[in-house]
């Protein structure tokens, strides 16, 4: 596996974990102000928090991709 892609997967992985911990204080924030109305927003705010892992896992690869100076994306 050449360097380029190595790093490529690993800034892909960052993006994805900012992504998904990123949110944890907003629902941790949810618990402790509302705690009879956190079960249910927690459950609306899961779609906008999967839309936020994916979010990073492509803001990730882009800049794995521009540090790596890649004009595209490594090939398989």
């Amino acid at each position: 596996m050449s360097p380029q892609k190595i790093m490529i997967w690993i800034m892909t992985g960052i993006g994805g974990a900012v992504g998904l911990f990123a949110p944890v204080g907003i629902v941790k924030w949810l618990l402790e102000s509302e705690p009879e109305d956190a079960g249910i927003l927690t459950f609306f705010f899961l779609p906008v928090w999967c839309l936020l892992v994916v979010i990073g896992l492509l803001f990730g690869r882009r800049l794995g991709v521009a540090l790596a100076g890649l004009r595209r994306a490594a090939q398989r």
